[in-house]
């Protein structure tokens, strides 16, 4: 019988969100896997920071289809756009403040 390594899942803060999302990252195998249970989605990685970068790409592209087709969408999918979109504005507050520093820093 193949002996396999306990699987340790580790909960990580989701970079600026209000604490409705969280993150989970373990290892299986060689494969770095994380996820998001609130949205019941997982990426996979090589490294940490791969999967890490494909979730973050994954969550921007998941609201954009949830965005673009928000008249189609039942109780579950409004709730999840809820989720994200909280996430999203966030997000591009954070880069927008950087990116207004960054320019008067220039000056």
């Amino acid at each position: 019988m193949k002996r396999t390594k306990p699987v340790i899942i580790r909960e990580v803060a989701l970079p600026w969100s209000d604490g409705s999302l969280s993150a989970r990252l373990w290892q299986l195998g060689q494969r770095v896997v994380v996820g998001v249970p609130e949205l019941g989605l997982h990426c996979y990685g090589s490294s940490q920071a791969e999967a890490v970068f494909r979730l973050f790409t994954s969550l921007l592209k998941y609201y954009r289809q949830l965005k673009t087709y928000r008249h189609r969408l039942g109780a579950r999918g409004l709730e999840h756009l809820s989720l994200l979109q909280g996430w999203v504005e966030s997000v591009e507050e954070r880069m927008t403040d950087r990116s207004t520093a960054a320019a008067h820093r220039r000056r």
